[in-house]
């Protein structure tokens, strides 16, 4: 009999992650971070875009998890930011944008910006993950 092998047993033995969580909504942001939990990975956690950007300037991420509709700057906008920020310490972070609305432009949107891919946010958080795995982990190791 073969035995399956779980991915998760996989992600123990690859380098933790590091990410950061653009998103002004408290729920979205416990969510995620319990979805993320048992990943090993460090997760930071932010509100503002002022703050994203500090963050991005002082810590290499290998992630960047970017609410779409902030309230101040979009995270079109932001995410443009963040990339420039983080080649000044020679890091280049994936970042996957996360929208609540599945609207008919939003792939258009993403593709001219600085966004890497994006998510419907889910219940589950399911395709997260699978777009974590594919897009860092699997590319990194």
């Amino acid at each position: 009999m073969i035995k399956e092998k779980s991915i998760f047993a996989f992600l123990e033995k690859v380098k933790p992650l590091n990410i950061l969580l653009v998103d002004d909504d408290m729920v979205s942001q416990f969510i995620i971070a319990k979805s993320l939990d048992h990943l090993g990975d460090r997760l930071d956690i932010c509100s503002s875009s002022s703050d994203a950007i500090k963050r991005v300037e002082s810590n290499e991420y290998d992630l960047i998890l970017i609410d779409l509709n902030l309230p101040v700057v979009n995270g079109f906008e932001l995410s443009k930011s963040l990339k420039l920020a983080s080649e000044l310490n020679d890091s280049y972070p994936k970042i996957i944008g996360l929208s609540g609305l599945d609207h008919p432009l939003l792939s258009t949107l993403v593709s001219y910006s600085d966004v890497d891919d994006y998510i419907i946010r889910s219940v589950d958080y399911c395709d997260l993950k699978n777009k974590i795995v594919n897009m860092c982990y699997l590319c990194q190791n």
